[in-house]
């Protein structure tokens, strides 16, 4: 299973999205998340037959409907309950994703970093979340103050 975040809004067609990743292999499901009112969420799930197409699409970076998307191997829903994601506030307008990670990979075994853009104007919100392999070393950042990312603490 993936999540396929980061899409265009107007992407609202699951067999649009469907037909761009059967290139990769038989897709069994596909579903866009939605708000209540009926508006696309940017992101969506999908679900290939073969476990092989996931690491085909991992290999690539792809454009649908004229903006780059962020497909990510799914994480289960249990693990999600495991506390490996964080809350980082207070980001600088320049911290990425990339720069994120490469910051945090001191403290474990980064396996997801996001940088939350605002909508409208695709710029920083100054917040993100980062998600390790496990929690073993949380210790080292959970409430610490001092720790500077991109020139800002």
């Amino acid at each position: 299973k993936m999540f396929i975040g980061g899409l265009n809004w107007d992407t609202t067609d699951a067999e649009g999205l469907r037909k761009y990743f059967s290139e990769f292999g038989k897709v069994d499901a596909c579903t866009i998340m939605r708000d209540p009112d009926g508006r696309s969420r940017g992101f969506a799930f999908l679900t290939f037959d073969e476990p092989e197409s996931v690491n085909a699409v991992l290999a690539r970076d792809h454009v649908l409907d004229g903006k780059s998307i962020d497909p990510k191997r799914a994480i289960p829903r249990e693990e999600h309950l495991r506390n490996t994601r964080y809350f980082v506030g207070g980001l600088s307008p320049v911290t990425s994703a990339d720069s994120m990670r490469e910051f945090f990979s001191a403290f474990g075994k980064v396996v997801d970093a996001t940088v939350m853009v605002d909508r409208e104007s695709g710029r920083s919100k100054g917040f993100g979340f980062v998600t390790f392999e496990d929690a073993t070393n949380s210790e080292q950042f959970v409430g610490k103050l001092g720790l500077i990312l991109d020139d800002k603490q």
